[in-house]
């Protein structure tokens, strides 16, 4: 049968568990920092990615900076600040997602990147993310074919924009309703990169209507200019 615990016992498992909460506190880390554009002006709104750093060094041939799996997340204030607690122990890569501005893991060289130990905060982290080309999409779809889905992304059909280097990043879903879509995605100005539509299940016209070739198109904006919205057209099932 079981026996309640006695004063004696319910002070020590007390005590225990205070012990135990301030150690928890003690071990807890901390980072504040700022994402700013490349002409040093806050991006307030932006969603900030703090992963860990990958242990194995990757091949030549990824991306600009690899990271490992999500530890945390932020999202800037109107001055372009932001903060992140309880990030446990270890190595880290900072990222950075806003519309308009591209997020230096995908398109730069380089991103901050930091080591963390038990009880520290770390202070002035920066990220700097390049303006570049809002590219908008709309895929027509009159015959209801799509599913409804509510996430970005829909594995039937997805438009992606692969880099020089075949890097593949996907355009989220912005939008949805009964009979369209709309797609966005934030592309470096004065650089061509190849957009496609893929989709195992669904056969696509272009605006012109024409069928999609699975070798896409080569899509570059110039310096401060806007894109012009692309137009896509479910038509039947494969």
């Amino acid at each position: 049968m079981l026996r309640a615990p006695n004063v004696g016992q319910l002070a020590t498992l007390v005590a225990f568990g205070v012990l135990n909460a301030q150690c928890l506190l003690a071990s807890a880390t901390s980072l504040t920092g700022s994402v700013v554009d490349d002409g040093g002006h806050a991006v307030p709104g932006a969603r900030v990615l703090i992963s860990y750093a990958p242990a194995i060094k990757p091949p030549s041939s990824a991306p600009p900076v690899i990271t490992g799996p999500l530890a945390g997340t932020a999202v800037t204030d109107s001055a372009g600040a932001f903060r992140a607690d309880n990030l446990p122990p270890g190595q880290y890569i900072a990222c950075a997602e806003a519309l308009g501005y591209l997020d230096p893991c995908h398109w730069s060289t380089t991103a901050p990147s930091f080591a963390l130990s038990a009880g520290q905060l770390i202070s002035g982290v920066k990220i700097v993310m390049a303006k570049g080309a809002i590219l908008q999409m709309h895929v027509d779809d009159p015959q209801q074919l799509l599913a409804p889905v509510t996430g970005p992304v829909d594995l039937n059909l997805q438009i992606h924009i692969v880099t020089a280097k075949g890097l593949h990043y996907s355009a989220p879903i912005q939008s949805i309703t009964a009979t369209s879509r709309d797609h966005v995605i934030t592309i470096p100005f004065d650089t061509a990169v190849n957009l496609r539509v893929l989709s195992a299940h669904f056969a696509v016209n272009d605006q012109a209507g024409a069928a999609l070739s699975a070798a896409g198109t080569t899509v570059s904006t110039p310096s401060g200019m806007t894109p012009g919205l692309i137009v896509f057209t479910v038509t039947g099932k494969k």
